[in-house]
């Protein structure tokens, strides 16, 4: 649930916003605001839940924005508080929608109590107007296209492991104790003297052929889906306790009868690669590309085949693993997480250093950690030298390490320095964009429709971490910040010998009592006091 709150009074909003832990009692705390003219821009730009506002207010009261609200939001709760004097006036005006009337000065504990009151009313409308068993329905007839999507990406290579899982559990994939095949299926050219389809068919007959599959194959025991090139990749999920030639005993009837009626059904030969069967999980993405390589044959061998993917040489399991530990170490280096690093750096010598392993394999494995060291840095746009800055000649060194412990003790040096180095021109990069925010906020004073929204959308920075940002980058929150300036400047207009309702204008109140109001409040003396 969001909330949002309306209230001129800065340290009853105050007290409101920082008194009451919304967090633990499940609401966000949106905004907190002190005219209702912000509260319209974050309503028709945001998504709120509740809204608890004063009554009396400069422009527009609380019940005119409950009104608003009505004609607009009606699903939204607005809580309002109001002093004794317009309680009565405010009960009057009930068929503005208002969910409850507080009478000031309400303190937190009631303040809470209400709103989660309100809270749970909207929970109830919102678990009616989306019915649970409804949005079950539609989760299930959306699952096979989640899990075709979830399969294309698997075998692009852009998951790491954790992700295979996590992702394969969500979407009810049973992926232990089994084996996978990967095979890809296109059409063959069509001949220019072909009298049903011509070249220009290309793409409708790929699509004919994913159809087909679709109808012909086991779906029960595959995922078929159509990869970014128009042909027909097939996933076969099978058992991990039966031997290889049973597995292909079953999977290549599928195949060999899928081109049969392709044949039959388009009077078109299609061809397929098949890649081999892997029990890993990061493999797959490995297989997947064999079994295109071995479509590829066809040009040698002809069309209207199966053509299995051949390879002398075994894929070396420790280097598949390592496309996995690349991916978490650029993760951990650009977060600047330094016992992660540390963890990957033991896994990679464990896996690429190890007693066992030639010498000729432990140089290869440097020089892929040398590779992925300058891929990250060059990704910033940076070169080594000057992010490396001291470590740069031990890095150009990295073929002189004589050992393990070298090795190791080289890789974290040199992890370390483009963490630091990330992380220092993250934070030169934050304090110049709020350098941009505070001269925005400090040139534009005087303008009344000055609030946290209009800044992010003129910096193309979102709400929500503008907001976090700035209260850690200043100590002070937005409209806590914009106030002081604004009492400060009209304290020294006024001191000056502006006319108090000039010094209104140039801070940006439109109206003079109200910022005479506000000025009281904030400095303990009006502003007639100071004004000479």
């Amino acid at each position: 649930m969001r909330l949002l709150i309306v209230e001129d009074e800065h340290y009853v909003r105050e007290r409101i916003e920082g008194g009451i832990d919304w967090a633990a009692n499940e609401i966000e705390c949106a905004a907190a605001v002190g005219s209702s003219r912000e509260a319209l821009t974050i309503l028709q730009k945001d998504h709120i839940d509740i809204v608890l506002t004063d009554i009396q207010m400069p422009e527009m009261s609380g019940l005119e924005l409950a009104k608003w609200l009505k004609d607009r939001f009606p699903l939204i709760k607005v809580i309002i508080l109001t002093g004794y004097d317009d309680f009565e006036y405010a009960r009057e005006s009930i068929e503005y929608g208002v969910f409850k009337y507080l009478v000031k000065p309400a303190e937190n504990e009631l303040i809470l109590e209400t709103v989660l009151n309100a809270k749970a009313v909207r929970e109830k409308e919102i678990g009616e107007r989306h019915n649970i068993s409804l949005l079950e329905k539609r989760w299930n007839e959306h699952l096979p296209h989640l899990q075709v999507t979830f399969v294309k990406n698997w075998i692009n290579g852009r998951y790491s492991i954790w992700e295979i899982e996590k992702r394969s559990q969500d979407l009810l994939m049973q992926l232990e104790e089994k084996r996978y095949l990967p095979v890809i299926f296109d059409m063959d050219p069509i001949s220019e003297e072909n009298g049903r389809f011509q070249v220009r068919d290309r793409s409708l007959v790929q699509f004919l052929l994913v159809t087909i599959a679709g109808d012909v194959l086991d779906n029960k025991e595959c995922v078929i889906l159509q990869d970014d090139d128009g042909m027909t990749a097939v996933v076969f999920f099978l058992p991990a306790d039966e031997p290889d030639d049973a597995l292909y005993a079953r999977v290549n009837p599928q195949i060999n009868g899928l081109l049969s009626t392709v044949k039959d059904c388009l009077k078109l030969t299609a061809s397929a690669g098949i890649g081999p069967l892997v029990s890993d999980k990061l493999l797959l993405a490995n297989a997947y590309s064999q079994s295109r390589m071995a479509l590829q044959e066809r040009i040698i061998l002809g069309n209207a085949i199966a053509i299995p993917y051949r390879d002398a040489v075994p894929i070396k399991d420790s280097w598949m693993h390592m496309n996995h530990l690349e991916k978490e170490f650029e993760v951990a280096i650009e977060t600047g997480d330094g016992s992660k690093c540390e963890m990957l750096i033991q896994q990679v010598m464990e896996l690429g250093f190890s007693a066992d392993k030639p010498v000729t394999e432990a140089k290869e494995m440097l020089w892929r950690l040398t590779c992925l060291l300058a891929r990250i840095v060059h990704t910033h746009g940076w070169t080594l030298r000057e992010t490396l800055k001291v470590d740069y000649e031990d890095f150009e060194s990295f073929n002189q390490l004589l050992s393990r412990e070298h090795v190791g003790e080289w890789l974290r040096r040199m992890t370390s320095r483009i963490s630091q180095t990330i992380s220092e021109r993250r934070q030169t990069g934050t304090q110049l964009a709020m350098s941009q925010i505070i001269l925005f906020i400090q040139e534009r004073l005087h303008d009344e429709g000055l609030n946290l929204y209009l800044v992010a959308e003129k910096m193309f920075i979102s709400y929500s971490y503008l907001s976090r940002a700035f209260k850690e980058a200043t100590g002070e929150s937005f409209s806590d910040y914009v106030l002081r300036l604004r009492m400060e400047r009209a304290k020294e207009l006024l001191a000056k010998g502006f006319k108090v309702y000039d010094a209104a204008e140039q801070v940006g109140y439109r109206h003079v009592n109200y910022f005479s109001k506000s000025f009281q409040k904030y400095w303990g003396v009006k502003p007639s006091e100071i004004y000479k």
